[in-house]
């Protein structure tokens, strides 16, 4: 769009359009730039990346999602809630205690980059305790999945 700004304004002056009108068009197209406008983000779909939900939240998010949604849920053990959530939406489990480096490494910038390869063009929420979204956060960055495209969600967490 800045581009098309920019020579339209350079026409503008080109073919004597009001000094004033041609640098306002100028203005904007400088603006644009700038800010690095791209218009509305186009995303292929949505990314789930969830841990320590309560199945009831959890149930809740998957069912309130698309066919075209990932979800990905960390978790120490697996129940059968799981399981049939498993099966019902697709949901990639990722087992493993928090700490555990296999599990980690599941959320990380490799291990979603895996499960999830156009993962840049997805919209992408975040569920879960603080540092567990600091982590995936840093792993989205590492992958440049635009800022824009993550959120966060707040939900009940299991006590």
């Amino acid at each position: 769009m800045a581009p098309l700004l920019l020579c339209s304004g350079v026409a503008a002056v080109l073919l004597g359009t009001s000094r004033p009108l041609a640098l306002l068009v100028y203005g904007i197209a400088a603006l644009m730039t700038l800010r690095g406008h791209r218009g509305p983000a186009r995303t292929r779909g949505t990314v789930l990346i969830a841990t320590g939900l309560e199945p009831g939240a959890l149930r809740s998010l998957l069912a309130s999602r698309d066919d075209a949604t990932v979800a990905v849920y960390r978790t120490d053990r697996v129940t059968e809630e799981l399981r049939d959530l498993q099966d019902r939406y697709g949901l990639v489990l990722v087992v493993g205690q928090e700490h555990d480096p296999r599990a980690k490494e599941r959320v990380s910038a490799s291990g979603l980059s895996r499960q999830v390869p156009d993962i840049a063009e997805r919209e992408v929420v975040l569920a879960g305790p603080r540092h567990f979204q600091r982590y995936v956060r840093g792993a989205l960055a590492r992958l440049a999945v635009p800022e824009t495209q993550v959120r966060s969600t707040t939900v009940k967490s299991r006590q």
